[in-house]
């Protein structure tokens, strides 16, 4: 047993030795960048420097994980082992029927929501915005029927009704909305946490109807289609989960938009609400081609608006849904307050009054209204 214990371990290190290496390189199963080689290219100061806070084994540690021979395999056999043998319930990614894989429910911290929703509620109050809060719950309190037999408890519905009762804003129950829509079409991915464009819409539909405008058909936009695989996906190691599809609505409003981000000289333009090169073959975050993924700030100019100028508070959920807001205005301030930490921008409030916004729209996943303090940078 011994002999072959060791001659095991030492086929392992062997094969760690001469299989090739990835290193840096974009995983295309979690999405990420695998771990560089954590000596080269560093100069003997920064080795030292490394050694000295205990970063250099870290390193090693991280790299060996990332390129031990057969990982993909072995991270596959444990999640499937995980589930078949009773552990679904437990886990941070939860596998449902027909294929839908589910986050775990949240702990709801009322006191982290009052504080948002105060910051949110005086934010409007001190800049005379009309102001509408979405919170989109989590794909597993809209698709009960394919949750696992076994499963804890969700607490979105209560999450939304607390923020409806104890703040001032216009809060949209979009569980009330979708439950006309239930079972007739995908409301949400299959293995990622956000909204499909079908259940950005019907969001939008309901502002639309709550602010008094008159929303944009759905057959007025083209549908494209690309394969897609989500959040969960990537987390929970379920290899053989087929792909989404990522649907993307165009029409000239959308290919004519002006996407500005970031201000001043750092400013980027684009023209277009999509990212072309985020949704070619062999990228694997096509959601991040929704108004070139997350960015602290963002414009969005429509030459044939309305003339009013709408702010958008958000976290990722926004980034879909905003080229179909952008029909009704002329201008949106997009702020994204998880990254809105660089001291050259202008406080939101400052935006507010240079560009005459009048209403505000603050769109949060449950998880982010439940778990964020970057609201308070709303100010």
């Amino acid at each position: 047993m011994i002999v072959c214990f060791c001659a095991f371990l030492g086929v392992l290190f062997l094969l760690l030795l001469i299989l090739p290496k990835h290193a840096g390189e974009l995983s295309s199963l979690e999405f990420r960048s695998l771990a560089d080689y954590p000596f080269r290219g560093k100069s003997a100061q920064t080795l030292i420097g490394e050694f000295a806070k205990g970063e250099a084994s870290k390193n090693v540690d991280s790299f060996l994980e990332d390129h031990f021979p057969g990982r993909n395999f072995l991270i596959a056999l444990n999640s499937y082992s995980v589930r078949l043998t009773g552990r679904n319930a437990d886990q941070s990614v939860v596998s449902g029927r027909r294929g839908r894989l589910f986050d775990a429910p949240l702990d709801v911290d009322t006191e982290r929501v009052d504080k948002n929703i105060e910051r949110i509620d005086g934010f409007a109050a001190e800049n005379g915005l009309d102001p509408y809060i979405v919170i989109v719950p989590s794909s597993a309190v809209e698709c009960v029927g394919t949750l696992p037999a076994l499963h804890l408890d969700y607490h979105d519905d209560e999450l939304i009704k607390y923020a409806a009762e104890t703040s001032a804003s216009n809060v949209v129950d979009l569980l009330k909305v979708y439950s006309f829509q239930k079972d007739k079409e995908s409301l949400f991915y299959r293995t990622d946490h956000h909204w499909t464009m079908a259940g950005a819409y019907y969001c939008y539909e309901e502002l639309c109807r709550q602010m008094g405008i008159a929303p944009v058909p759905r057959e007025y936009y083209a549908v494209e289609e690309y394969e897609f695989r989500g959040s969960f996906y990537r987390e929970a190691g379920l290899w053989l989960t087929k792909p989404d599809v990522l649907e993307v609505w165009r029409n000239g409003m959308t290919d004519s938009l002006t996407v500005t981000i970031g201000s001043g000289e750092k400013a980027i333009v684009h023209t277009g609400a999509y990212d072309a090169e985020k949704l070619k073959e062999g990228e694997v975050d096509k959601y991040a081609a929704y108004l070139y993924s997350n960015n602290a700030l963002t414009f969005i100019e429509n030459q044939g608006g309305n003339g009013q100028t709408l702010m958008l508070v958000k976290d990722s959920y926004g980034n879909s849904i905003a080229p179909l807001l952008a029909a009704n205005f002329s201008r949106i301030i997009m702020i994204d307050t998880r990254y809105y930490r660089d001291p050259s921008l202008p406080a939101p409030s400052e935006l507010a009054a240079e560009y005459g916004a009048d209403k505000l729209i603050v769109v949060f996943g449950a998880e982010s209204m439940v778990t964020d303090p970057q609201i308070a940078l709303l100010r």
